[in-house]
């Protein structure tokens, strides 16, 4: 009972000292927004670089705080001027944004409200809060009360807590902002709402007390709201780790208010009490003296006991070891032969049998060379039996290919496998053990398969034969164009000569009629042409059938996710509320739009990651069905635009100048039409347009994306 209350006593000064730490960290927190506030009312007006430097020189003092944010007011008047100073701070895809928990669990544009309070300062600058940048916090559901009661009451108040976009868990403390008449920040009631200064609060460093603090590191330290209903932050002591394996003799726990005008928090403090922690050295060494005499009186019967059942669980061992091994032989598909040192046959399981074709009672106690001989096929010189080796060099002999089983009834059969000696205890030869497997099954099996790897070969080579005709085409367009151009020009000469000898009468008709010959033979010469060059790059008939343009962006979209993540893109979907029905084929379609989006994050490669982003759109105009890949980078040069579409022109260093040409050849062979076009201050934008299918009715226009 001594102990106990020696312990309660050092529990209660330790829950204290660690009450006065965390009680300090709390007023540190409100002095730095004091600072803040103050630091703004010395300004004529609210100035973000001045606030940026001061809270990134402030936080290196305070390890408890994550970062500072401002949140700034954004109304329906100034929501447009808010836009273009963000759009040239963060680049031209820079949106208002709110969070969308319950649909797709991602970033979505925010609609137009009276009233928004956005995220347009985090210091320091973390790379994975990066995204977070144009968040309405006012409309978030989680900060909505916290906020308008901070911004009516116009004092500091702490939110409710929360986990972080990037991890961990945090609370904010929050300083609403005002211009007074004089430009001079104010207080509520007498100015503008400029917007809300944030401390990010963490919680798991805000109950970190370092051991210099004098705390004993195996206290649990959890912090409660004001009524105590709900926890905010537990964190556990070095007791939790030992309580796993330790039972508690019982629990110590001290619940002691945060006097804090803005953080109304309570420090609710606990620890086990572990036998460990009573000093009880004399007792338990005489203890532990009579338990070891009784614990070594009790180890002498158990071990003779064990001794006996050991012996048991040997015999019985044994016994299955053997009744398994006879079970094993039995079982396996190969054939197995054991012979004693006079080279007779003392065992042959099941298989073995089957390979010699003879029953065991002919078989046991016969010298091996009355059974079977090992011979190797087509063997051009005298070579010394398999078995015989091994009996002479007394280690494993591998069967070298293509060895032949005789047996004494005249079967013979391809077999593989191995002999290998058997040792006694002292080392001496006791016999060996002959492993034959027939390969006859085997070879029929390797001859099946390599029929079809052929057959795949050969459908492969016919694939690899289509892809080569069509990069051959691409350069024999020039010649055919060309050659198909010669038949043309000819055609026009005849005609232009029939013209000029119809003017002199009736005489000139044998010539015209030869020369319209000559032009109907020049105009076969071309359709033959045109004829000869469809056969090269035909291979199978399109799959045309309606198809919905934005299930083609959701099957792309899960190909490139690994490479979207990987080059850190941000992918904006801005996707048609109504079915986007066409008449195509799905597998060309998203070739298209998959080489787009492989262009498009080419474009990002140099860019910074807060400015990578990709936006595809796509919407209906009249009957026509519209699908936009746009992205961020540096746009496409006035040279190249006009000859973005040719055969063989490409911008890269690599690239073979065929993947645009065939997306043109696709969308137009649709009926389609695709062009691309530079947009001013964002980047290049690749625009495709295809004919609605008449079998679905929806609105003729749909308003486009801002």
């Amino acid at each position: 009972m001594s102990e106990y209350q020696r312990i309660q006593e050092d529990f209660d000064r330790s829950a204290r000292l660690a009450h006065g730490v965390i009680a300090r960290k709390l007023d540190q927190n409100e002095s730095v927004l004091a600072a803040l506030d103050a630091l703004l009312m010395t300004r004529q007006k609210f100035d973000m670089p001045v606030l940026k430097a001061f809270s990134h020189q402030i936080l290196s003092h305070y390890p408890q705080l994550y970062t500072v944010e401002f949140f700034q007011n954004v109304t329906r008047d100034n929501r447009q001027a808010f836009l273009d100073e963000m759009q040239q701070r963060f680049g031209a895809t820079f949106f208002i944004r709110d969070f969308d928990i319950v649909g797709r669990r991602s970033w979505v544009p925010a609609p137009v409200r009276d009233q928004h309070l956005v995220v347009t300062m985090i210091e320091p600058d973390i790379p994975a809060a990066s995204s977070v940048y144009g968040f309405d916090v006012l409309h978030e559901p989680r900060f909505t009360a916290d906020m308008l009661k901070a911004m009516q009451s116009g004092h500091k108040l702490a939110s409710a807590p929360f986990d972080l976009y990037e991890g961990g868990r945090v609370y904010l403390l929050m300083q609403p902002v005002f211009l007074g008449p004089n430009g001079a920040a104010g207080v509520a009631g007498r100015g503008q709402l400029v917007g809300v200064v944030a401390l990010v609060v963490y919680c798991e460093k805000l109950l970190n007390i370092s051991p210099a603090e004098g705390v004993p590191a195996e206290l649990d330290l959890s912090i409660l709201s004001a009524d105590s209903s709900r926890a905010i932050f537990n964190a556990h002591g070095k007791h939790a780790e030992a309580g796993r394996w330790l039972p508690a003799l019982s629990r110590l726990e001290l619940s002691l208010p945060l006097v804090s005008e803005s953080q109304p928090f309570v420090l609710r403090v606990g620890k086990d009490v572990l036998l460990s922690d009573f000093k009880l050295g004399g007792l338990l060494l005489r203890e532990g003296l009579i338990l070891s005499l009784v614990i070594s009186l009790w180890l002498i019967y158990s071990q003779r006991q064990a001794m006996k059942r050991a012996q048991s669980q040997a015999d019985e061992a044994i016994f299955l070891q053997s009744e398994r091994a006879a079970v094993t032989l039995n079982a396996v598909h190969d054939g197995v032969i054991t012979l004693d040192p006079q080279q007779k046959i003392e065992m042959a399981n099941p298989m073995a049998l089957t390979l010699l074709g003879m029953s065991r009672e002919e078989v046991i106690g016969q010298p091996f060379l009355n059974v079977f001989r090992l011979i190797g096929e087509l063997s051009a010189e005298l070579a010394e039996d398999p078995v015989s080796e091994c009996y002479r060099a007394a280690h494993t002999v591998e069967l070298p290919e293509r060895m032949q089983l005789a047996t004494a009834k005249g079967h013979v059969r391809l077999v593989e496998g191995a002999i290998a000696p058997l040792f006694s205890r002292n080392g001496s030869l006791t016999g060996v053990v002959c492993a034959l497997r027939d390969m006859g099954p085997v070879r029929q099996r390797a001859a099946e398969a390599l029929e079809a790897s052929e057959l795949r070969v050969k459908e492969h080579l016919e694939k690899l034969s289509h892809v080569a005709r069509l990069h051959t085409m691409g350069e024999m367009a020039s010649g055919i164009a060309h050659e198909v151009n010669q038949p043309l020009t000819a055609i026009s000469n005849y005609c232009q000569a029939s013209l000029q000898l119809l003017e002199f009468g009736e005489d000139s008709r044998p010539q015209v009629e030869s020369a319209l010959r000559l032009a109907v033979a020049q105009a076969d010469r071309a359709g033959e042409i045109i004829k000869r060059l469809r056969a090269l790059v035909s291979k199978r008939a399109m799959e045309i059938r309606l198809i919905d343009l934005n299930q083609v962006v959701g099957n792309c979209m899960f190909l490139a996710e690994y490479d979207l993540k990987e080059r850190g893109i941000e992918m904006v979907q801005l996707l048609s509320v109504y079915p986007m029905a066409v008449m195509a084929d799905s597998i060309q379609m998203e070739q298209v739009v998959l080489n787009l989006l492989s262009n498009a994050m080419d474009a990002l490669r140099d860019e910074p990651v807060m400015k990578r982003h990709i936006i595809i759109h796509t919407r209906r105009e009249g009957k026509k069905a519209i699908l936009e890949v746009r992205d961020t980078g540096r746009g496409i040069s006035p040279e190249s635009l006009e000859v973005l579409f040719h055969p063989f022109f490409s911008t890269k260093q690599n690239g073979m100048g065929l993947g645009l040409s065939i997306c043109q050849t696709i969308v137009e062979q649709y009926g389609g039409l695709i062009c691309a076009e530079n947009i001013p201050a964002s980047g290049a934008c690749f625009r495709i347009e295809l004919p609605l299918s008449q079998t679905v009715t929806a609105p003729v226009q749909e308003p486009s994306a801002s």
